[in-house]
């Protein structure tokens, strides 16, 4: 198995409550920024990527030490303030094992990538009242941190291999 747990629909309705209440608690943490202006590169061009953290790590397989973070991404460009499905390209989610600030510090080596095509993205992809979004709870299996926090972002890679990131967001893990 590739660390991705399909999610039941009670445990996605939570999922989804505990995402929708960490971006109403935390505000904007973690969201690419930038001047809103016509992307050069069409409408449904992503040229930034969003990462909204669940504020603790998750408790997937019911035992009392935490296996998984949970994460919703959107993508967007300058031309349009909804998240855009992801229909071409890569989605990926890395995690670093403590917390960083990437402008401060140099990035360290990922603990976990999680990679997605469009395809793969379609199970997790739901649409809110912020546009087409993707809800994903990702477990780390044998990549477990050794700290008590987790640092997560999302990068997202065009066909021609440009890539965008999201700012990082710290979970802790207890």
């Amino acid at each position: 198995m590739n660390g991705r747990v399909p999610i039941d629909r009670t445990r996605r309705a939570a999922l989804g409550s505990l995402l929708a209440l960490a971006c109403v608690v935390l505000g904007t943490p973690g969201c690419a920024t930038g001047t809103h202006r016509p992307s050069p590169r069409g409408r449904s061009a992503i040229e930034e990527v969003h990462l909204f953290g669940v504020p603790v790590a998750l408790h997937l397989d019911g035992r009392p030490v935490p296996d998984a973070v949970g994460v919703r991404v959107y993508a967007s460009n300058n031309g349009r303030a909804h998240g855009l499905p992801i229909a071409k390209g890569r989605l990926e989610i890395v995690m670093f094992d403590g917390v960083f600030d990437p402008p401060a510090t140099p990035v360290p080596k990922p603990l976990k990538i999680w990679s997605f095509g469009p395809r793969e993205l379609v199970p997790f992809a739901a649409e809110t009242s912020l546009g087409t979004g993707y809800q994903l709870a990702l477990r780390w299996g044998n990549d477990r941190p050794t700290g008590t926090a987790v640092t997560v972002l999302a990068r997202y890679t065009t066909p021609d291999g440009t890539a965008f990131e999201s700012s990082t967001t710290s979970i802790p893990l207890k």
